[in-house]
């Protein structure tokens, strides 16, 4: 299931790449930067909806803590970024990784000087905030 899941993603990040020209080479900003490029309700599933994003995290950034309601599914499209959950170990993840997050994870991100873009994909309670603040550990 979980490689079906992941080839799934993969499928999924590659069509709405070549069909939007999203890659991008530099970070044009000094502050994360977010694209919704889909926000759509889930067929069959009136209560859950599926948000794809792009977000770019410039070098030596940290985001604040936070989670989700939700499940959230992320593909490295350049750069490096490490994936920090309470209770775990860090998990660096690079251009062409996939990693998956679970609803109500804890969890922050933090980049080097190459910084980060990413593709986002999250499937989560309709109608409910992206994310939610979290007290930093």
């Amino acid at each position: 299931m979980a490689i079906q899941l992941q080839r799934w993603f993969l499928v999924l990040a590659a069509g709405l790449l070549l069909s939007s020209g999203l890659a991008r080479e530099s970070h044009s900003s000094e502050r994360p930067s977010a694209d919704t490029l889909l926000r759509e309700s889930l067929i069959g599933l009136a209560d859950q909806e599926v948000i794809v994003s792009e977000v770019d995290i410039p070098p030596n950034t940290e985001l604040p803590w936070h989670s989700h309601p939700g499940a959230e599914i992320f593909y490295v499209l350049s750069g490096t970024i490490v994936l920090m959950q309470r209770d775990q170990a860090d998990i660096q993840s690079q251009e062409g990784e996939v990693r998956m997050i679970p609803r109500g994870v804890v969890h922050s991100g933090k980049t080097a000087e190459d910084g980060a873009s990413l593709l986002i994909v999250r499937v989560h309670d309709a109608g409910q905030p992206e994310r939610i603040l979290a007290v930093q550990p």
